[in-house]
């Protein structure tokens, strides 16, 4: 990678360069010149691709002319040119040792470009961590100027003169652009040795996650299924590919995915939420409480389980609702139907069952995350509807003190404020409501 008659391979070279296109020259005599040329002390490389590039325009089926090109490509860090260059020569039957040659600089560059892929992902990491110390303590700055420069010298912008900076202020939109430009320069390589070799999963991996931190997530997902069709079995090519299918909304692909994923690790108490939150958003409702009833024998304190199978406890109660009001509206016309005197009676004790349920579910998130408004509110409007004013009254009031422009909570406490009979509340919580 890295005497003869200089004189003369010079002029012959300058006259290679100065033949008009109806004088073709033998692809012999392109690939001596080069060869010549190569084995120089100090080759013109810049002059040798020009020539070969003639070369392979006048014979692009030449495997050996192609691979020269391809090694030149290489020794200037053409990489992308040279995986190119190299392709052509395989497909034009390159054979014997050049081909082994070939073989071993493709391995060798696939590692270098993967490795350095990985180096810039790092690069990032040490870029976030500087952003992190900056930004709690400005006398930071001075001890990470000089790595931001090291960084960020390869970048044509001069936005990236870090010594210029008072603020850490001023300083996060240009330090969220050389995240940006590390990313793309990972992602750069990653897609090279995917160049290289299409059947090693592991830069498929990588760079859909790059990819999905410069929001691509058509090209992360792609990168994500073939990672998948490579490595079927891997459970983190498994999870990732998940993780995307969900992200892109496919959420049957994702159901399958999930499948294989529980095959291997059936307690995974993650990839059993995200298919229960899978089933609910595709109606299949029994089954998305089936896996929280699952999860919460496993894990009593999961705060977001409680939370979604509380909320399902309630669209039980408003689908009761709506098969009472069409009971009651079909009453005014028949007072006498017996059976539907009974299916209403039955349904109005289990929409309170299910209303205590829920009741359980908002009050155990409440315990474990006193902080979660949205499960306060539940809770509230849980209360108000079994008749424990008390409660609800009290909750609501911790809530619309924490959050006084919750209009729903103050609508809630309003109809709690009159069911006390505390009409001058109920007035004032009303008015907050509107």
């Amino acid at each position: 990678m890295r005497s003869f008659k200089v004189a003369l391979i010079l002029f012959f070279l300058f006259m290679v360069g100065a033949c008009s296109q109806a004088q073709q020259m033998s692809k012999d005599v392109y690939k001596t010149s080069a060869k010549i040329e190569l084995k120089l002390k100090n080759p013109d490389y810049d002059r040798v691709i020009d020539l070969l590039e003639k070369a392979k325009t006048d014979y692009p089926d030449d495997p050996e002319i192609c691979f020269l090109l391809g090694k030149v490509y290489g020794i200037k860090h053409r990489v992308k040119d040279m995986v190119g260059a190299f392709a052509q020569a395989d497909k034009a039957g390159l054979k014997g040792k050049e081909k082994e040659e070939m073989k071993k600089i493709l391995e060798n560059t696939w590692v270098t470009s993967f490795n350095l892929g990985v180096d810039y992902a790092h690069k990032v990491i040490a870029v976030e961590r500087y952003i992190e110390q900056i930004t709690s303590n400005w006398s930071n700055y001075t001890l990470y100027a000089d790595s931001l420069q090291l960084i960020s010298a390869e970048f044509a912008n001069p936005a990236y003169n870090w010594k210029n900076y008072s603020s850490a202020q001023d300083l996060v939109s240009p330090l969220e652009k050389l995240k940006e430009d590390l990313y793309k320069k990972a992602l750069d390589n990653y897609e090279l040795v995917m160049q290289i070799d299409s059947t090693r999963f592991e830069p498929f991996v990588n760079g859909a996650f790059v990819s999905s931190k410069l929001n691509q997530p058509d090209k992360t997902l792609r990168y994500l299924k073939k990672a998948y069709e490579l490595k079927p079995d891997e459970l983190d090519v498994l999870n990732n590919y998940f993780a995307a299918l969900i992200n892109n909304q496919k959420y049957e692909e994702a159901l399958k995915v999930s499948d294989e994923i529980l095959k291997k690790n059936p307690d995974d108490i993650n990839v059993l939420f995200n298919r229960a939150v899978l089933l609910d958003k595709l109606g299949r409702e029994k089954e998305t409480m089936e896996i929280y009833d699952k999860i919460i024998q496993q894990d009593p304190n999961s705060k977001d389980v409680h939370f979604n199978r509380g909320l399902l406890y309630l669209n039980k109660t408003s689908q009761i609702a709506k098969e009472l009001i069409a009971l009651r509206d079909s009453l005014e016309n028949n007072p006498q139907a017996q059976a539907m005197i009974d299916r209403s009676k039955k349904l109005i004790d289990e929409q309170k069952i299910f209303f205590n349920k829920a009741e359980s579910d908002f009050k155990r998130v409440h315990e474990l995350a006193p902080d979660d408004l949205e499960a306060m509110r539940f809770l509230g409007y849980c209360y108000l509807n079994e008749e424990k004013i008390d409660d609800a009254i009290n909750v609501l009031e911790a809530l619309t003190k924490r959050e006084p422009d919750n209009k729903e909570a103050w609508g809630y406490l309003s109809i709690a404020y009159a069911k006390k009979g505390m009409v001058d509340k109920a007035k004032e919580a009303e008015k907050k409501s509107q």
